[in-house]
C-alpha cells in the first residue's frame, strides 16, 4: 500500500503508522522533502528505510520472496514538497500526477493525502480510472473530498463551515502544527506574498482580509515540537491574537483503514 502526501500531512502519517501494529515495513521514497518524516519515525523508534523509485520494486519483490506465504504489510510513502500558487500551481498537479503514475507500477492500492487544492485536483479520480490498483482520496464522513489541509484537520466540509460560524463574524486564520512550522513557505505558497524575500507585503493582504486572530488547531499530535513557538512567531509578525481548539484524526484514520482493509480482506 502506498501513500502520496503533501508535506503538510506528515504528522498524520506518522500517527497512523505508530498505531498500526500490522505494518511490517515502512519504505520512504528519498527526495528533498523526506528528511523530516524520517527523523520523526526515528524519534518514536519506528524503523523505516529510504529508497529511490529505481529500487523500490526490486526491494519489494525481494521481501516477498523471503516472506512465508507473502505475509506482511508494506507501506510505501512519497512525501511531496509544498508547491506555490500562481504559475507554480500547474507544478503541484504535475508532481502529484507523476507520483501516481510511477507508484501505480508497484502499488496494490494508493491513498492520496491531498485536498482539492483550489479544485486543481478535482478531476483526478476520472483521470486515473484506468489504473488497476485503487486510488483513494481524503474524504469526510459525508463522502466529500476535503478542500485542503485545514478542512481535513477539522474533519471535513461541514465541520469547517461550523467552525467558521462559531467565530461569529471575526476573521480567524487557522493553522495546523505543520502549517505553523512552515509558515513562511505556506504564506508564499498560498499567494499572500511573491517570495520569502517579500513577506512584508503579505501583511497588507491579511489586513485587507481583516484577519485579527490566528487559531492553533491542536490535532493531538506532538511530532512537530515547535508548534507553540512558531505559532507565536506567526501571530507576532501579523499582529494577531491567538486562540486554540482541538480536533482529532477521524478522517485520516477512516480513509487509511478503509483502503487497508479492502486490500487485506482476501489475503
Amino acid at each position: 500500500m502506498s501513500i502520496i502526501s503533501c508535506k503538510m500531512f506528515e504528522d498524520e502519517i506518522v500517527h497512523l503508522v505508530e498505531h498500526d501494529e500490522e505494518v511490517d515495513e515502512v519504505l520512504i521514497l528519498k527526495n528533498g522533502s523526506s528528511g523530516d518524516i524520517v527523523r520523526k519515525f526515528g524519534d518514536i523508534g519506528c524503523p523505516c528505510r529510504e529508497l529511490t523509485f529505481n529500487n523500490v520494486e526490486a526491494y519489494r519483490c525481494h521481501k516477498y520472496v523471503k516472506q512465508e506465504d507473502g505475509e506482511g504489510f508494506m507501506l510505501v510513502l512519497n512525501i511531496l514538497e509544498v508547491v506555490g500558487m500562481g504559475k507554480k500551481r500547474t507544478m503541484l498537479k504535475t508532481n502529484v500526477y507523476d507520483a501516481i503514475l510511477k507508484m501505480s507500477l508497484f502499488s496494490d492500492g494508493m491513498l492520496l493525502f491531498y485536498g482539492l487544492c483550489g479544485n486543481l485536483l478535482k478531476g483526478i479520480e476520472g483521470d486515473f480510472k484506468f489504473l488497476e490498483c485503487p486510488l483513494v482520496l481524503l474524504r469526510d464522513p459525508e463522502g466529500n473530498i476535503v478542500d485542503d489541509c485545514i478542512c481535513a484537520a477539522l474533519g471535513g466540509k461541514r465541520a469547517f463551515v461550523e467552525k467558521i460560524k462559531s467565530f461569529r463574524g471575526e476573521r480567524v486564520f487557522m493553522i495546523t502544527p505543520m502549517w505553523a512550522a512552515n509558515w513562511e513557505k505556506m504564506v508564499v505558497a498560498n499567494g499572500f506574498a511573491r517570495s520569502l524575500e517579500n513577506l512584508e507585503e503579505s501583511k497588507m493582504v491579511f489586513r485587507a482580509a481583516r484577519y485579527t486572530q490566528v487559531a492553533k488547531i491542536n490535532t493531538g499530535l506532538n511530532y512537530q515540537q515547535n508548534f507553540e513557538s512558531r505559532a507565536r512567531e506567526f501571530a507576532a509578525f501579523y499582529g494577531f491574537g491567538i486562540t486554540e481548539f482541538k480536533t482529532d484524526q477521524v478522517i485520516f484514520e477512516m480513509c487509511y483503514s478503509e483502503l487497508k482493509h479492502s486490500l487485506t480482506a482476501y489475503d
